[in-house]
């Protein structure tokens, strides 16, 4: 398979779609499982009790992998590569780097095959990056340098 970059946005439309996706398979469910088009800060999953951490991190596990389904890379196995996530917030507030990090979002791309797994031996540089787009808050994932398992 070629080595090409592969560019991922999580937008508002994004969220849109996988909520009729969720409350169709969930026809009793009451609230949407994400609220935004960017990974919960750690300062909010931090101090969650267990159970609700876990269930956060369900919730965004459920959603990456559909996500990764619905662009066709489900099971792709990248066995090497960079990312850079660039989250673009709705509000000019102070947001810190830092707490920027895609736990969740990593979990589901390697529960999806997305790539093989998250530790430094597969991913070996992350990039974080912040900024503010009132109209349209997201996050765009860059994903280079990529090399794929060699059979045999």
């Amino acid at each position: 398979m070629k080595n090409k970059n592969i560019k991922l946005i999580i937008d508002k439309e994004t969220i849109s779609e996988y909520t009729k996706y969720y409350f169709s398979i969930h026809r009793n469910a009451k609230k949407k499982p994400i609220d935004q088009p960017y990974h919960p800060s750690i300062n909010r999953w931090m101090i969650m009790k267990r159970p609700m951490m876990n269930a956060l991190k369900q919730k965004w596990k459920d959603f990456i992998i559909w996500f990764i389904r619905n662009q066709g890379y489900s099971n792709l196995h990248i066995d090497k590569c960079e990312m850079k996530f660039s989250v673009y917030y709705s509000t000019n507030h102070r947001h810190d780097i830092d707490n920027t990090v895609p736990k969740f979002i990593l979990d589901g791309f390697v529960e999806s095959g997305f790539i093989i797994d998250d530790d430094c031996n597969h991913l070996t540089s992350l990039t974080l990056q912040c900024g503010y787009d009132k109209k349209n808050p997201r996050t765009e994932i860059e994903v280079y340098n990529i090399k794929y398992k060699t059979k045999g």
